[in-house]
């Protein structure tokens, strides 16, 4: 009976362990729970094209597009379309210098974590105020992309 008290206690003890780590988590990243905007994700301006699992694909195999994560540095190291360059949305004028170095004109795919993330989206724009006038967003992202199977670097 000790023994089946001591595993109920280090059980509950590894799930609470488990859920405060989640939360940290989603804190730290602002995602989830911890999100800003859930509850009113901004809608896509007109102008903006989403794209498709295979038309990001096409793009991809094809080399027509620079592939840019808009998430955290931290997940885009725990895995990333292969070739993707990270510019993180909150870090963007960190990276100026990266950005200088590409083409006004050249195709930019820009993805995050999938459907619930709209980090993509507010890149995507940050990009087009800075005159990229070639710029998508592939809208599921990284979820789609590694549930496919398809390229990806760690």
């Amino acid at each position: 009976m000790k023994v089946l008290y001591q595993s109920i206690r280090e059980t509950l003890l590894l799930i609470v362990a488990a859920m405060i780590l989640g939360f940290a988590y989603t804190f730290v990243t602002k995602q989830g729970f911890f999100s800003e905007n859930t509850a009113h994700p901004r809608p896509a301006p007109s102008n903006l094209e989403m794209i498709s699992l295979e038309k990001a694909k096409d793009l991809y195999e094809s080399q027509g597009a620079f592939f840019v994560d808009a998430r955290h540095d931290f997940e885009y190291k725990m895995g990333h379309i292969h070739g993707a360059i990270n510019i993180a949305l909150k870090e963007i004028d960190t990276h100026r210098n990266q950005l200088e170095g590409i083409p006004k004109e050249k195709m930019l795919v820009v993805y995050c974590d999938g459907v619930e993330c709209n980090s993509s989206i507010e890149l995507a724009l940050k990009l087009m105020e800075l005159k990229f006038t070639n710029v998508k967003v592939f809208f599921g992202g990284w979820q789609e992309w590694k549930a496919n199977n398809f390229p990806i670097d760690y």
